[in-house]
């Protein structure tokens, strides 16, 4: 019963900030367009043709949810300490642990939600032009588990950040680097580091923005060029299926350690 107040608590927190709304609009609204212009047409193409169609919506997913996670997130414990909500809230008769679980379900919740509502909307269109419901969901469950762990990353900052601005700081400064440190970022590492292959590969696989990338491209595309040469070299040692369930992993594997990571933070701080 606590924890399900705390976590419908933390919903309402996050719906309320505008840059939520921005987010998930952008979302929704891209969504659509790329579904409703894209040049899709499986009667001539078949499966290639919607493949890189909805590797158009992963492209937005890439840069969109791992943001509007972080931003719900950092502001989930650092805002609440900042205006004083978080003292008078442990006050109460709850533990610091329900109170991390719960703000972390409550921006989980939200995050979902605006995810669930741009697929669903964006399904009903691609179902018209005749795209599979299949990938769609596939596409829905591995951008879930892409913002499982950018919401555990953010409320660990969050609990360990003393401001809110800190906190915004912090998290967009991952983000960013994340995203610099994807596919090109790594081609331009190798070029000029002459970093050895195999720890461009495990790069790969860490980064959560690229392993996202990485096994959607294996799910969507048959063509294992579009993987780039350290994703080419990955499918060619893992298999197309090792590739997927290694990235897959990668995801839930930062969503458990970034909370476990967090909580141990915020309950430290007593």
């Amino acid at each position: 019963m606590t924890l399900r107040l705390l976590a419908r608590a933390g919903v309402r927190d996050s719906m309320r900030a505008y840059w939520f709304w921005l987010n998930a609009a952008i979302f929704v609204a891209g969504g659509l367009l790329l579904m409703l212009f894209g040049q899709v047409d499986v009667f001539l193409l078949g499966y290639r043709s919607y493949g890189r169609a909805l590797a158009g919506l992963m492209q937005l997913a890439l840069f969109v949810v791992p943001l509007m996670s972080l931003l719900s997130s950092a502001a989930a414990i650092a805002g609440a300490r900042e205006t004083g909500a978080l003292e008078y809230l442990l006050a109460q008769p709850v533990t610091r642990r329900e109170v991390f679980a719960g703000k972390w379900l409550g921006v989980a919740a939200a995050v979902v939600a605006s995810i669930v509502v741009g697929y669903g909307a964006t399904g009903a269109v691609a179902a018209a032009k005749g795209v599979p419901g299949l990938p769609i969901a596939v596409l829905l469950l591995f951008t879930v588990i892409l913002s499982a762990a950018f919401v555990s990353l953010g409320l660990w900052v969050s609990a360990v950040a003393s401001t809110r601005a800190r906190a915004t700081s912090v998290v967009f400064t991952l983000w960013l680097v994340f995203l610099a440190l994807g596919s090109l970022g790594l081609m331009s590492a190798f070029v000029r580091w002459g970093l050895p292959a195999r720890l461009l590969q495990v790069w790969s696989l860490v980064n959560p923005i690229e392993s996202f990338r990485l096994g959607m491209i294996a799910m969507l595309e048959p063509d294992a060029s579009l993987l780039g040469p350290a994703g080419a070299a990955l499918i060619g040692a893992l298999g197309r299926q090792g590739l997927i369930a290694a990235a897959s992993g990668s995801l839930a594997a930062w969503a458990l350690l970034g909370y476990l990571a967090g909580r141990r933070a915020f309950t430290a701080a007593a």
